[in-house]
This record gives structure tokens, sequence and C-alpha cells, in this order.
């Protein structure tokens, strides 16, 4: 039987991994209102003058304006309404105004960050408007007194097996990470492993070791590849966050060896180093070759249910 209660649930989400939240919500609950708000058409200028005003407004309060005017009527819509619970994902994306009538229009105003504070400094800002916030930061969580939350496993439909093109596999963004990852391509050559590695970036052409693309890859594409690899590699922001990335659960949703930068990795209770090989970004790469040679070895199923999305819904509104 469904609760009765009234739940708001709003994200940024561009890849996908919160439809199964709404979902499930929905599932749960008599009345749920979701929205996605990288969904809602960008807000355009009226004219040029409005354009330099919001370009002057950017430089003096390190905001930008079109947010304010592309969310403002979803905020009206809501302040209408009385919420049991309101999970809000990406709170720095709303000015100060909108959140104080969201946070009028619930009872229990909850935020997750799925980035550090490191990484987007508003967030810190907007950490008092809420009721609970939860991070997937634990420096973040010692930091401020927040609440610890990882990322979870969005995924839920049976695994379909498909035959293995690649040793190892990865995507992500042009940035100061490219050097571990070219790092990571050069040792793996010399292994003669086959890999692909794909970064998003419309200036550069591809190398050898690198495949540049300048389309962004939507979820279903990259999930495609996933399911194609041995093992997956996820080269973290280092040095500016260090919560788990959602690349590391699809591993464990695919049952994929994973080849990370993240350290912090050790300290979770699914860890296990014949899966999970830890690389230093700053030392020399030596992954052993039965690395990629020996199976993979499922995660206790209690362990893989801690981090399904069913048990981050529970956790965040309880």
């Amino acid at each position: 039987m469904k609760k009765d209660k009234k739940i708001l649930f709003i994200t940024f989400d561009l890849s996908g991994y919160y439809n199964l939240i709404a979902e499930e919500l929905k599932c749960q609950f008599q009345h749920v209102d979701c929205y996605n708000i990288a969904s809602i058409d960008k807000h355009k200028y009226k004219h040029v003058f409005q354009k330099i005003y919001a370009a002057f407004y950017k430089i003096a309060f390190k905001k930008k304006l079109k947010n304010y005017y592309q969310l403002q009527p979803l905020v009206e819509k809501i302040s209408t309404q009385k919420y049991d619970y309101t999970v809000l994902v990406r709170p720095d994306l709303f000015f100060d105004d909108q959140l104080d009538i969201l946070k009028n229009a619930s009872n229990h105003f909850i935020a997750y960050y799925h980035d550090s504070i490191n990484n987007i400094k508003r967030k810190k800002e907007v950490i008092h408007f809420f009721d609970t916030v939860y991070s997937y930061e634990k420096k973040d969580v010692l930091d401020y007194n927040l609440e610890f939350l990882s990322n979870f496993i969005y995924l839920d439909q049976p695994v379909e097996s498909g035959a293995i093109k690649y040793d190892a596999f990865t995507i992500m963004s042009d940035d100061y990470r490219l050097k571990t990852l070219e790092k990571l391509a050069e040792h793996l050559n010399k292994q003669e492993i086959r890999f692909e590695f794909l970064v998003q970036s419309d200036k550069k052409e591809p190398t050898k070791n690198i495949h540049y693309i300048k389309e962004r890859k939507n979820n279903k594409q990259v999930l495609e590849y996933l399911k194609q690899t041995k093992v997956i590699v996820d080269i973290h922001k280092y040095g500016i966050q260090d919560g788990l990335t959602f690349r590391i659960f699809e591993s464990l949703y695919f049952e994929k060896k994973l080849i990370t930068t993240n350290a912090d990795i050790k300290s979770y209770d699914f860890y296990n180093p014949n899966n999970i090989f830890v690389l230093n970004p700053e030392s020399e790469i030596s992954i052993p070759e039965d690395f990629f040679n020996t199976p993979y070895e499922k995660v206790p199923e209690d362990i893989y249910q801690k981090y399904h999305y069913t048990s981050w819904i529970k956790t965040i509104l309880s």
C-alpha cells in the first residue's frame, strides 16, 4: 500500500541517473511531483540590454540570472502546494529567494550533493536553508556537519550479456585528468591490452591512444560500451572531490572490474582488490596482467543492496 505522503523531487540530471528514483517514489507514495530542471527550456533574453545586465550581474554576484528566469515558473507553481518532503539535487542552481519559497512549501526540506563544495562553492552558501543536507563527499560531511550518503546503483534491469570488444573502457571530459589517462593508455599499450578511451572535446583530433569526440554520448550509448568491456576505468576529479562517481556503481551493477584513481574506495565495504585496482595519478602505473584475466568476484547481496537506489531513497527520507 502506498504511503499517504506528498513528495517533491527536483533534480538536474543529464544522464538519467535519477529516473528510477522518480519511478520508485511514485510506487511508494500516493502524491509525488518530480521535476528534472535539466529538461526545462533555457531562458532567452528579450533584448541585448537584458543580456548585458545579466553579464554584469554574473560578474558582481557570481550568479546566472538566466537560471533565475528559467526556474522561476517552476518555483511559482510549487509555491501553491504543500509537501511532506522535498528532496532537491543541485540546490545551488536556485537563487536564495527561490529556495525560501521552496522551503516554505515543505515540512521537511532536504538536499543531496553529488558534487563537492570545493567543486561548486555555492553549495556552502545554501546549506542553512535545509533541514538536512546529504553529501557524497566525506570531507564536506566533516567540515560542514552534513550527513553522508554515497551515490547509488541507478540501474535495475537484467544485464544482457554481449560480446567483449575491449579490455578497458572509459569516457570523460577534456580536462587536467587527461595526462593520467594518457599515462594509463601507454601502460596498457605496452601490455597489449585492448582499450577504448573516449574524451569529449571539440578542439582536438584523435590520437593513437585517445578518441576525441565532439558530441556528448547519451547514457544509453555509454551503457552499451560498458557492456562490451572487461574493465571500467574511472579517472575521478582528484584534488577536487573524492566522492564515488556513478561509474563505480555501474561497475557493481555490470559486475565489471574497475581501475580507479580514487583511493578512498578502499574504505568502502564492497572494496575487493581482486575487482578493483587503485592507481595513483602521481606515480608510475603497474597493473598486474592477471588483473585482466582473473574473474570478477561477486559482491555479497546484502552489500550490493546497501548501494541500490531503493536504499538511497530509504535513507534520504528517514
